[in-house]
């Protein structure tokens, strides 16, 4: 059991070099809007192989509304498909305890899911 109720969501992206620049482009006014539009989207964090060809994304939520709000926001239903356009998702994980609900909508995309066994964080 997640005991903070967070979710932890950790995906993979795949971008061509011919994309590249494009892909930059619309990841940083997606995490702007994110930004400013999203208070309990905790962490959203996008980092880059040294080749600029993998583009692994950390997303932290306050709880499972918060990553349904994330979903069903402004951001994943117009800036999202355009990333999506130029860029694979080679993997989608999720870590905590999702609601019920939470998990359908994950149900949906290919999505690898671990529950939490021990540990803490500060």
């Amino acid at each position: 059991m997640n005991d903070s109720g967070k979710i932890y969501f950790r995906a993979e992206f795949i971008i061509s070099k011919e994309k590249l620049h494009e892909y930059k482009k619309l990841v940083q006014e997606l995490c702007k809007f994110v930004e400013t539009n999203e208070p309990h989207t905790l962490e959203y964090q996008f980092y880059f192989n040294d080749d600029e060809t993998k583009c692994v994304v950390h997303e932290t939520y306050a709880d499972s509304e918060a990553a349904l709000f994330h979903n069903d926001g402004i951001a994943s239903k117009t800036i999202l498909p355009k990333i999506f356009e130029i860029a694979q998702i080679n993997k989608f994980e999720v870590y905590g305890d999702p609601s019920e609900k939470l998990q359908r909508v994950l149900s949906t995309i290919n999505t690898q899911k671990f529950n939490i066994f021990t540990g803490f964080s500060r």
